[in-house]
């Protein structure tokens, strides 16, 4: 299956004694699966999935499916933790839900062999039964991989897809070259055209739950050779980035969907930060000169 396109990586609602929202969620899955998206990545760091115990994130992934079941959008099912078996047992509970793939980081914290991590990805793809895409995230994960490490992991069976979330364009480049068989995503909002210059063949991202349209504009605009709109598109959508950086992105996305009426909370897990009065103001500024 070709998984290229743009995905929004989801949030999580949360209520105010840090439960699920499942409401919210279903306002949010609807909301993102009718902005002209391809899919949905759910599960990830922006669902605050590391925050989650690994039954809050199994109810997470089958509440999304069900709610995005009567879509048209493709899901793609965040699964990955730093227990190669926790990992297991989320790919495990997908198997009987509409993922078309599923995807895992680098393990993190704990300092992890090349072969171990190898290993890791394909007990995952064998424990899922679907089709892996690998998430390289080195300024989070803290495991940097070379050119050559990462093209190891995509030559894994099963492997069909790398989120790359990586200022290093050069090496985006040399691996949409070399593996023109292989979906390469942009990870990084800031620099989506730059990436899809580069080689990248859709982006996964936060911020494409609040300026999606802005998103695809700026695909269109590459495609079709326009590079003054989409360097215009790409400068619009880092204000909206500048913005939420500022805030902070997970709790400055929930402040700016209640704002716009998807969610009725901005609550996070604790111990993400709540969102300052001065910045309340600047996100709020986004929505009334509408880049949000």
């Amino acid at each position: 299956m070709e998984f290229s396109g743009f995905y929004a990586a989801t949030l999580t609602p949360f209520t105010e004694c840090e439960k699920i929202n499942f409401d919210d969620l279903q306002r949010l899955i609807d909301f993102n699966c009718q902005s002209g998206l391809t899919g949905l990545y759910v599960g990830g760091s922006t669902a605050e999935a590391f925050l989650c115990s690994t039954e809050e994130r199994v109810d997470l992934l089958k509440a999304t499916a069900e709610v995005a079941s009567t879509a048209e959008s493709t899901l793609i099912a965040h699964v990955g933790d730093i227990s190669t078996k926790k990992s297991e047992t989320l790919a495990k509970a997908t198997a009987n839900l509409p993922y078309e793939a599923v995807s895992a980081v680098t393990p993190f914290y704990y300092p992890v062999g090349f072969e171990q991590l190898k290993q890791h990805y394909t007990d995952i793809i064998q424990a899922s039964g679907k089709p892996m895409v690998v998430y390289n995230f080195p300024a989070f994960s803290g495991t940097s991989l070379s050119r050559d490490q990462i093209a190891e992991l995509l030559e894994l069976e099963g492997v069909v897809a790398l989120k790359q979330t990586s200022a290093d364009l050069y090496q985006m480049e040399q691996l949409t070259r070399s593996f023109s068989d292989k979906t390469v995503f942009n990870g990084f909002d800031e620099i989506l055209a730059s990436g899809l210059i580069a080689g990248a063949k859709g982006g996964i991202g936060s911020t494409y739950n609040v300026q999606a349209q802005r998103i695809i504009g700026i695909n269109k605009a590459i495609e079709s050779g326009d590079v003054n709109k989409a360097r215009a598109l790409q400068r619009e959508a880092n204000e909206v980035i500048d913005a939420l950086v500022a805030a902070g992105v997970i709790p400055g996305l929930k402040y700016l969907l209640r704002l716009k009426g998807i969610l009725t909370s901005e609550n996070c897990r604790r111990p993400l930060n709540t969102v300052s009065n001065e910045n309340k103001a600047k996100l709020k500024k986004l929505i009334e000169t509408g880049l949000c």
